[in-house]
């Protein structure tokens, strides 16, 4: 089903311009940051550390840190444009001839995202992250007027699927990548991302994948939530913390560790 989809795959380097391939080893140099930046994170020499790097103990409410409660304006700035249309919708009508995008981003198995406290901002190179720092409570699973990527981003670590939409897109098109998500696994956020672009304001994000996308195709969708949902770093059914602007939880689809993937688009063959 994927043949349609242009494949961008990002080729990572290291300091010295040479590309690394080693999933296992990470010198804490070429990854996430090019060379000219500071690198902030920490050292991890194998993947049994993983579960200890972060450096804020994740899913623990603490005042001083991260309560899901305080200062949450950091992440999202009061801003109704987070989730408010506020340009012409005409611009993001559907086109079936813009293909949906599916980007890979190369994630050492090592690799530990850092945790933040609130009293830091976090910010991003990518519209539309796979990965990266985050906070260390993560949202509730469900559908939510709005919720910000320095939330989500822990979601897509527990091997979560987060649906984005634009808030001007079509809300048709909307409706039919909701019912999708919903109805393939308990482990999903829904949430307006006004950093969509015109021509593909509709995304499905896992754990180093986008699919972006103008209009939805079922198969397309499907296929992409069964080969990279729950592929994330840290395996746990835990619900999340943070439930501000939550409209609607999540529901069991086959049971809490989304067994059975789509069930109702058993159909639908992989390829």
């Amino acid at each position: 089903m994927f043949k349609n989809i242009v494949l961008l795959c990002t080729i990572l380097v290291n300091t010295h311009g040479v590309p690394q391939y080693n999933n296992e080893y990470w010198a804490g140099r070429w990854f996430p940051h090019s060379a000219s930046e500071t690198d902030q994170n920490p050292l991890v020499l194998s993947k049994k550390s993983h579960s200890h790097d972060h450096g804020i103990i994740m899913g623990k409410e603490d005042s001083s840190c991260d309560d899901a409660k305080t200062n949450l304006a950091i992440d999202w700035f009061m801003n109704k444009a987070n989730f408010t249309c506020l340009d012409d919708k005409k611009l993001f009508l559907p086109q079936s001839i813009v293909h949906p995008i599916h980007t890979v981003e190369h994630i050492p198995a090592a690799y530990s995202a850092a945790h933040k406290c609130m009293n830091e901002s976090i910010e991003y190179t990518e519209s539309i992250p796979t990965f990266g720092t985050h906070r260390p409570l993560w949202a509730v699973y469900g559908e939510y007027t709005f919720v910000p990527k320095q939330r989500w981003i822990h979601n897509l670590e527990h091997g979560a699927v987060v649906m984005l939409y634009h808030p001007c897109a079509n809300k048709n098109q909307v409706k039919l990548l909701k019912s999708i998500v919903k109805s393939c696994l308990y482990k999903h956020v829904i949430t307006p991302h006004s950093e969509l672009s015109y021509d593909r304001p509709l995304a499905l994000v896992t754990w180093g994948h986008r699919l972006e996308m103008s209009k939805v195709s079922t198969s397309v969708a499907v296929e992409f939530i069964k080969k990279y949902a729950l592929n994330g770093p840290e395996k746990t059914t835990k619900d999340g913390q943070y439930s501000w602007m939550l409209e609607e939880r999540s529901k069991i689809v086959s049971d809490l560790d989304d067994t059975n993937l789509c069930p109702v688009y058993s159909n639908i063959n992989m390829k």
